[in-house]
């Protein structure tokens, strides 16, 4: 059952003064909706596991960087779409046996990355109906299915499909509107993809 937003602003909190309480009460809230989002994309289930495993150290590694008025939901999806795109890449250098430089970034610059899209993300997703709002968070951040998440809301599975082109739409234009978005462009081109899914 996800928390409430204030419920879940408080537990990044606690996060930050190094409570493993709250990063166990966020572990158990988003695990299943980020290895969801994370096995929909590499389509390898050992890999997933990795990957969330990953993401899941990440958060407690960067836990005193995190924006304590902001929910966890959002940096773990961006942070899980990164790692998964990674690991298609390396996976796609292997099959093709090409070394590549191109994508080579440092931790501190992953972060940066991470950082600005997130902004971004939220950005666009605060200025979305108050409906499309919620049906995207179910979706895209908790991993629901439309189906879950028509039940939930009480709509059709028809409308949630609705929502969710709706926004990805208005997310996708937004972004490529941001200044921030030119600099993604070299270093992360894929951005869009995991809004688009």
């Amino acid at each position: 059952m996800p928390f409430s937003e204030p419920a879940e602003i408080a537990l990044v909190r606690s996060l930050r003064e190094d409570s493993i309480a709250a990063f166990d009460a966020l572990y158990n809230m988003y695990f299943p909706g980020v290895y969801a989002n994370i096995l929909s994309l590499v389509k390898d289930e050992a890999a997933a596991q990795d990957i969330v495993q990953e993401v899941f150290i990440r958060l407690w590694e960067k836990r005193k960087a995190l924006h304590d008025d902001q929910p966890a939901g959002n940096w773990l999806f961006v942070v899980s779409y990164n790692r998964s795109v990674n690991h298609l890449r390396a996976v796609l250098r292997k099959r093709l046996q090409i070394e590549s430089l191109e994508n080579t970034v440092t931790e501190d610059d992953e972060w940066q990355i991470t950082s600005i899209q997130l902004d971004m993300l939220e950005k666009a997703i605060e200025k979305l109906p108050p409906q499309r709002k919620k049906v995207f968070l179910l979706c895209k951040m908790q991993g629901k299915t439309y189906a879950e998440a028509a039940s939930e809301l009480k709509i059709s599975h028809y409308t949630v499909k609705e929502h969710i082109v709706k926004a990805t739409r208005f997310i996708r234009e937004y972004v490529s509107l941001q200044p921030e978005w030119q600099a993604l462009i070299v270093t992360l081109p894929l951005f869009t993809g995991m809004i688009g899914r």
